[in-house]
């Protein structure tokens, strides 16, 4: 995850935390203050109505048949707003009206089911409470309140209104308010994702200096931009940059000069060792076995040169095919390869392109190659193959000698180390396969040996892009 999303993700965490913290407690006052309005405006109504029909509920209590007073059964028609029911009962609990008609008139309505008649009438207090009705299919509020006349219990009202309205606009005041906090949230994501651009560009620019540096381009410099911290690191880098161009220039200065002046003393000591060689004599043997030393010595020092360029980074990567590199080692060592009675063959070579130096891959494919013809006996086969398998291309080179003793596999790209068969081949420096292994990993590859029969050595890389 880069650091612009790490940044953007923190803020969002926070910033929905804040929001969170604001907004919860919010909403609930919310549904706290509009329950508390409904409630006190269904009680109002509830209480109106007793006042209004105290006279006509005393008329009614005069006889149980005497008839109810038409004007309390227009006041109670009249009275519900929209959903609601009232019901009106005598002192007794007997239905005097219903403003929906479903109880019949002198019903007995305050039962053990209907408790807040209970205390509306024989308490003398408002009553207070939720019941869920199969009829509606919705949650009732339900308001009773006793119907007084003078200092006596004459009656009571219950006004029965339905909570979906109240829900209702409760669930969309807590969607404005959601809609209120996403919206907070996007805008201070939008300058998080700005502000943590301005943190994150200065890092890319590092980043892609440094990517440079690292592939060889030593004049890479990182800009000082951005905050004062960010500048620090870049000027920091820039020091560590100068030092390490210094270093890798007298690096490559020591290894041009030493090419030129370690060749020139050998070439004039082996002219002198030849010329007493041809003398003859005991002092021309040994000067023969001299020279072989010296022969072995300069062998040394190439490959040491060689491992040193090896381990120094190039910028000449292209688009290479290992199929191509296979068929010019091949064409190469065909000639070497007869005259020391051995077959080379090109195997198997589908396209297989890669980013890497050409010369570093030729360098590649002869030291695996010379390894092959050198440690494995004569009338022996070597094959080249390119491959391509899950994204990575591969170079093989493969021979069908003794092979390597599997306790000495994880030693063989050490330096100088030979094992046992090359110590039984003859004269070499060891530093063959290190060379390769240095080549290998600067091109960001790696270099394997494989199960036999024989020795099989694996160089694989990362496929290069497909170009459009």
């Amino acid at each position: 995850m880069s650091f612009r999303a790490r940044l953007v993700l923190g803020a969002a965490y926070l910033l929905t935390a804040v929001v969170l913290a604001l907004e919860i407690p919010l909403a609930l006052n919310i549904q706290r203050r509009a329950e508390s309005d409904f409630q006190a405006a269904v009680l109002g109504r509830a209480a109106l109505l007793s006042a209004r029909v105290s006279d006509s509920v005393v008329a009614a209590e005069s006889g149980s048949f005497a008839p109810v007073p038409a004007r309390l059964t227009a006041v109670v028609d009249k009275a519900p707003a929209t959903g609601e029911r009232v019901v009106v009962t005598d002192g007794r609990g007997r239905v005097l009206a219903d403003s929906s008609g479903e109880a019949g008139t002198r019903e007995l309505y305050a039962t053990p089911e209907r408790p807040e008649f209970s205390a509306a009438l024989f308490e003398g207090r408002v009553d207070y409470r939720r019941r869920f009705s199969e009829t509606v299919g919705a949650e009732l509020l339900l308001v009773t309140v006793p119907v007084v006349s003078g200092d006596k219990v004459v009656g009571a009202v219950r006004v029965s209104a339905s909570r979906q309205a109240l829900e209702a606009s409760v669930h969309r005041s807590w969607l404005r308010l959601a809609l209120i906090g996403l919206a907070v949230i996007a805008a201070a994501l939008v300058l998080a994702w700005v502000l943590a651009g301005s943190l994150a560009r200065p890092l890319a620019r590092l980043r892609e200096t440094a990517g440079r540096l690292g592939a060889g381009d030593l004049d890479a410099r990182a800009s000082a931009e951005g905050p004062t911290e960010l500048a620090a690191v870049a000027a920091s880098f820039n020091r560590m940059a100068d030092t390490l161009a210094g270093n890798l220039r007298a690096q490559r200065d020591f290894i041009a000069n030493a090419s030129h002046q370690l060749r020139t003393p050998l070439t004039g000591v082996k002219l002198r060792l030849e010329s007493i060689r041809a003398q003859g004599g005991e002092t021309g043997e040994s000067a023969a076995k001299a020279e072989a030393e010296l022969d072995r010595l300069e062998a040394l020092v190439g490959d040491l040169l060689e491992l040193a360029r090896a381990s120094t980074s190039s910028v000449t990567g292209t688009t290479v095919d290992l199929a191509g590199v296979a068929e010019s080692a091949v064409e190469r060592w065909a000639g070497p390869a007869a005259e020391g009675q051995h077959a080379i063959a090109l195997g198997p070579h589908d396209p297989a392109k890669v980013y890497a130096d050409p010369g570093d891959l030729a360098h590649v494919a002869d030291n695996l190659i010379e390894n092959a013809l050198k440690y494995s006996p004569p009338g022996s086969r070597v094959t080249i193959e390119a491959a391509v398998s899950d994204g990575r291309a591969t170079l093989v080179v493969a021979d069908d000698g003794p092979g390597i003793p599997a306790e000495e596999s994880t030693r063989v790209f050490e330096r100088f180390y030979r094992g046992s068969t090359g110590r039984q081949s003859g004269a070499g420096t060891g530093l063959g396969l290190a060379i390769v292994a240095e080549l290998v990993e600067r091109w960001g590859g790696e270099v394997r040996l494989l199960e036999g029969p024989g020795t099989r050595f694996a160089a694989t890389f990362e496929r290069a892009p497909v170009e459009p």
